[in-house]
């Protein structure tokens, strides 16, 4: 199997288990520090596990080695996770999914400034469409609410607050940063650094919830969303640039938009509208796109994690 496939393969498993995230969190109702700090407790376990495994005697060396690089990625994960969990809870889950379509175009921007590393024009088509299907989505979210209209009348809408919309802006921000420096770091994985993250959450998050108690009648969501969702997903996705562009990985994250969808209409009953469904349509063409270019080239430019 060539590099570019195993990263799509990496990067596409991720998506699947990740993609009911933002509908569990809704259904689990947790005070979004308090599930904060079990979801860095999930991370923290998984990564952990794995990194003692892997590294064995060679733990420590990894953060001598990567130095304020991999520190970074444990800090910018652990701030986008919280991003990610406080827009979850604060705001209508669509919308954020809908926020996450802009991760490809941070992961191509910061992939030509960091790595000198500009993106083939299949990604940039793909990078088109997705704004498109987003295009599509918001303005049915906007005619949905009559934000349309206020507008037309001259009134001011009816926004996120200023917390909420710095929450939506840092998401695909730091997914597209954190995937490229994931990239740029030479080690074969970033599981320390993502174990990192989960012990800032954990040291961070109990001066801030008012209770660490996990709610009764929701064990087995409660469980799967902390170990599984939150701890395996970013283990598979995290390894994805390591094979492919981080401006690739973030267009097939884009999946869980539609995925994501699918989950909150599944567990929450909230069903997808028209323009959320084309939105989600044109979303997964651009996945295609993307995937069926990188079919037809060769793989010699990607490039295998060191061993």
């Amino acid at each position: 199997m060539s590099p570019r496939f195993l990263g799509y393969g990496f990067a596409i498993l991720g998506v699947l288990i990740i993609s009911p995230d933002s509908a569990l969190i809704r259904k689990v109702g947790m005070d979004p520090a308090a599930l904060l700090f079990w979801r860095g407790f999930g991370i923290f376990v998984v990564s952990a596990v794995l990194s003692v495994l892997w590294y064995r005697g060679r733990l420590l060396s990894y953060f001598t080695e990567s130095g304020v690089l991999g520190l970074l990625i444990a800090l910018f994960f652990f701030i986008s996770t919280c991003s990610f969990v406080y827009s979850a809870v604060t705001l209508n889950p669509i919308v954020l999914l809908i926020f996450v379509a802009l991760g490809p175009v941070s992961g191509a921007v910061f992939s030509i400034i960091l790595l000198n590393e500009p993106p083939r024009l299949a990604v940039w088509i793909a990078i088109g469409l997705s704004f498109l299907g987003m295009a599509i989505v918001v303005w049915g979210e906007m005619h949905g609410a009559g934000t349309l209209e206020q507008l037309r009348a001259g009134q001011r809408p009816n926004l996120p607050g200023p917390l909420s919309l710095l929450a939506l802006i840092l998401v695909p921000t730091l997914l597209g940063l954190g995937f490229t420096l994931a990239r740029k770091l030479k080690q074969p994985n970033v599981w320390p650094s993502n174990a990192l993250a989960g012990v800032m959450a954990m040291a961070i998050m109990p001066f801030i919830a008012p209770s660490l108690v996990v709610p009764s009648g929701i064990f087995w969501e409660f469980w799967f969303l902390v170990i599984f969702v939150s701890g395996v997903s970013f283990i598979l996705i995290t390894l994805a640039p390591k094979f492919i562009s981080s401006a690739e990985t973030s267009l097939v994250f884009l999946l869980e938009t539609v995925l994501g969808s699918l989950w909150i209409w599944g567990l929450l009953g909230q069903r997808p509208e028209g323009h959320e469904i084309a939105g989600g349509a044109v979303v997964t063409l651009a996945v295609i796109v993307v995937v069926v270019s990188a079919a037809r080239q060769k793989s010699s430019t990607s490039t295998l994690p060191p061993t």
